[in-house]
């Protein structure tokens, strides 16, 4: 996706200590206010009409033998104990009544409410046939806590007898036609049964919203949804119950927000400045992009405007008195971590400070052609002079961005075989697992495995390899079960991930961005020869730009793409993309860097990049200076492609432009130096020089050549100091001393100096009262030079004593001449 600002907006985080704000929702989280007031279709029938209709369910068995007759008696009779329990509670229905009884609380709770005590297995089994009938002909409705305890797969099974001729099928197919493994779409048809009797509507009938409300449900009971909630959604898409070409995690996600919301999360409660901020920031959107905008919404609304409020309750003009200021900035200096509750230095504060001035910049410009905008048109309370130390901050993060660097770079190479480690020996134990029969030994590296058969080995389910997931355990061990082909897929993509970036110096969210279309190929004009590119399209910067990829990087894209064809028939599989900073999703297309957790292929996100680097970076115990695990992010990666290219040869403007930066200052900000480049790039500096200089100069000097060399200094004192012009040079103000601006006054020589100011003075009064105007003319620039010499030497000196170190002239009289080169010395 084009970016044009800054690549996202961080977490809201209020200026001093005050309440952690709330954190940027990335899904919609559905309510279960809907729940009240649910009824079946049969909610009012008298116990007589419920016990007449449970016999027309085409479930019921039939009347051809004594065993069936038997058995729809039990139902019968145990459907009436029911029904009389339930009459025992008030409502003004079967199902209000199932709620007063508290019949969700669960099968035990109603087994022993109408049981008692003592209940034999056969008379639990009953009562459990006669409930079933009364959950599948919809009499009543339970709740999805109670289904989820339940464990009645018989009654799931006979809600799936009931779909409509062929659904049952057609789901099944859809459902292996998406990589779904048998297992996967029992576990989806089971949460689409308990929809059914949740709701006691058909399967047609049930909607999207259903679906949201139990994921809801689930994410508040347990923390996450419940197991085939995604795989519900899929499934209803393919029979058409649910009209929605959107994943169920696409439909989910709240996408880009409109800017009253935006504002409105601030809670700010003075309604004429929530105006005025919605206003101003609808103005600003659309030149940015949606993550920058989101920056620009905290920062007035968030960080300035909601921390006044929070101090300063009732206040409503942005005409601010100086203490309310003088506050803030106070309080700008530290924020509340958002997820840890950590107060933390705020090294942007200077920005923070520039952006609001912006806001009331902005609004004293816009006043000049808009009449609304005159009235909030007042003096920004934050000065230029604020931003005094802006520089200095900035020369702070340089320093840090240049110490980590310094750090890890050294570390790269055991970061990069540490991971080519990991994933050759999970590849080398998966292969010699698929070559062992199952429930055979096998040893490997040492060791003794067993490969074991699970029923998952026999259903055709893919992870990224299109073979059967494999799992071992190691032999006469008690230790679990490991499924070697995700442990290989684990390995694999931190692997492929390291090379990546180090090869590119591309950035995360680029890196996720890849696709087999970036592949392209370009022939040289001069000797025709192709050459293969990498396009990386506009991200951060907005700066499409191609990449030479080197045979190290093109090796590492021929694994990936030869990974995924082999895992996917010969073909790429198209995915669509979610960009987390702009809130969109993109259009299907063969990315690079996906996988397949289950049965859907997912493009990783930036944080699964992160993920995948931390567990490398585990298995090299690395720490920094502290002791602490030295922490790798991609962004380092970018930084350390920057200074190794440089360093290496690499003109700064042409690593700029392979970086996608706008200017060499960015880029020279990635560089960091080290000491040994310093010397090395001095010493070579040394000898490029000598070789560009005639060689006669690196001779030694003749007996004459070192006397003048010497005398040159000794000419060069006159009466006011020290002249200063280089070796080798005449005087070129014809010894007017006191003009030449290479004349080096001497403290001492102070009186002498003002007494030549005094007579020049005299003198040209003299010429002025003769009509000497030309004399005048020379007299007169004399004059400026010496004042203005007289006030430097003002300025290096105290009562007469000079305020700077004088370190006085070399001697040579006793130093030898060997060795010694007119070029070596520079002398000036």
């Amino acid at each position: 996706m084009t970016r044009k600002g800054s690549r996202r907006a961080n977490s809201v985080r209020l200026a001093g200590t005050g309440p952690v704000p709330p954190r940027p929702l990335l899904f919609v989280d559905h309510g279960l206010e809907a729940e009240e007031g649910r009824v079946g279709p049969h909610e009012h029938l008298t116990r007589t009409e419920v016990l007449a209709l449970l016999p027309t369910s085409p479930l019921w068995p039939s009347r051809g033998s004594k065993a069936d007759r038997d058995l729809a008696h039990m139902r019968l009779l145990n459907a009436a104990k029911l029904l009389d329990w339930l009459a025992a509670h008030p409502g003004d229905g079967w199902q209000e009544r199932w709620q007063a009884a508290g019949a969700d609380n669960g099968k035990e709770f109603v087994l022993a409410a109408v049981l008692g005590d003592r209940q034999s297995e056969g008379q639990r089994n009953g009562l459990v046939a006669g409930l079933n009938c009364l959950m599948a002909s919809r009499i009543v409705l339970p709740g999805y806590a109670f289904l989820r305890g339940y464990k009645a797969l018989r009654l799931f099974k006979d809600v799936q007898q009931m779909f409509p001729d062929g659904d049952l099928d057609l789901i099944r197919e859809h459902g292996a036609g998406l990589g779904m493994t048998p297992r996967h779409i029992d576990e989806g048809l089971r949460l689409i049964s308990a929809m059914i009797l949740h709701t006691g509507r058909d399967l047609h009938e049930l909607t999207a919203e259903d679906l949201f409300r139990v994921r809801a449900l689930g994410r508040r009971l347990r923390g996450e949804a419940f197991v085939g909630t995604h795989t519900a959604w899929e499934l209803l898409r393919g029979v058409g119950v649910i009209q929605s070409k959107e994943t169920l995690k696409d439909a989910l996600r709240y996408g880009q927000r409109p800017t009253a919301e935006l504002v409105d999360s601030y809670n700010i409660q003075s309604t004429v400045i929530r105006t005025v901020l919605v206003r101003y920031l609808d103005e600003r959107r659309p030149g940015v992009d949606y993550g920058t905008f989101r920056g620009l919404v905290q920062e007035p609304a968030g960080v300035f405007w909601a921390d006044i409020e929070a101090h300063h309750p009732g206040i409503d003009t942005l005409r601010l008195p100086d203490d309310v200021v003088d506050g803030w900035k106070q309080r700008l200096v530290t924020y509340v971590h958002s997820k840890s509750g950590e107060v933390k230095e705020r090294r942007n504060r200077i920005d923070v400070m520039m952006r609001v001035r912006g806001f009331y910049l902005d609004i004293q410009e816009w006043a000049h052609e808009d009449p609304f905008w005159a009235q909030w048109a007042v003096p920004s309370p934050i000065t230029r002079g604020d931003g005094a130390g802006n520089h200095k901050i900035y020369k702070q993060t340089t320093a840090r961005m240049h110490q980590r660097v310094r750090e890890r770079l050294p570390h790269l190479p055991l970061l990069i075989q540490t991971a080519e480690r990991a994933h050759r020996e999970a590849a080398a134990l998966l292969e010699a697992a698929r070559a062992t029969p199952f429930n055979e030994i096998f040893e490997h590296d040492g060791v003794s495995y067993v490969r074991e058969l699970l029923k998952v080995n026999q259903i055709p389910s893919r992870l990224d390899h299109g073979s059967p997931h494999v799992y071992i355990r190691q032999a006469g061990a008690t230790g679990r079960r490991i499924n070697q082909s995700l442990a290989e897929d684990d390995a694999f993509w931190p692997w492929a991930v390291i090379e990546t970036l180090r090869h590119t110096g591309v950035r995360a969210e680029e890196l996720t961005e890849l696709t087999h279309l970036a592949l392209i190929s370009y022939r040289l004009p001069e000797t025709r020869e192709v050459v293969p590119l990498l396009q990386i399209v506009p991200s951060k910067s907005n700066e499409e730009r191609l990449l030479l990829v080197s045979p190290e990087l093109a090796s590492v894209l021929a694994t990936i793409i030869k990974r995924l064809r082999d895992a996917n028939g010969g073909k790429i599989p198209l995915v669509a993309r979610y960009d987390s900073h702009e809130r969109v999703t993109g259009p299907l297309l063969p990315h690079l860097f996906q996988r397949r957790p289950y049965w859907q292929p997912q493009v990783m996100s930036e944080a699964a990049v992160k993920h995948r680097l931390d567990r490398t970076l585990e298995a090299t115990g690395l720490c920094d200076q502290a002791g602490q695990p030295l922490n790798y992010t991609p962004h380092d990666f970018r930084r350390m492609f920057a200074t190794e290219a440089v360093t290496g040869g690499l003109p700064v403007h042409i690593a700029a432009r392979i970086l996608g930066h706008k200017t060499l200052t960015t880029t020279q900000a990635y560089l960091a130096v080290f000491q040994d480049d310093l010397v090395r790039t001095y010493r070579g500096f040394l000898d490029r020089r000598r070789a560009d200089r005639p060689q006669d100069e690196y001779r030694e000097p003749t007996e004459q050549e070192w006397q003048d060399f010497q005398q040159h200094f000794e000419l060069r004192k006159v009466s006011l100091g020290t002249c200063g012009r280089p070796y080798g040079t005449p005087c070129q103000h014809e010894h007017a001393c006191i003009r030449c601006p290479v004349l080096q006054l001497d403290p001492q020589q102070q009186p002498r100096l003002i007494a030549i100011i005094r007579n020049l003075r005299e003198r040209i009064t003299e010429a002025r009262a003769n009509g000497w105007l030309g004399e005048v003319e020379g007299l007169q620039i004399s004059l400026n030079a010496a004042l203005a010499k007289l006030t430097n030497l003002n300025r290096a000196t105290t009562d007469g004593r000079p305020q700077l170190v004088d370190l006085g002239m070399p001697l040579f009289t006793d130093l030898p001449r060997q060795g010694r080169n007119l070029d070596e010395q520079e002398f000036s």
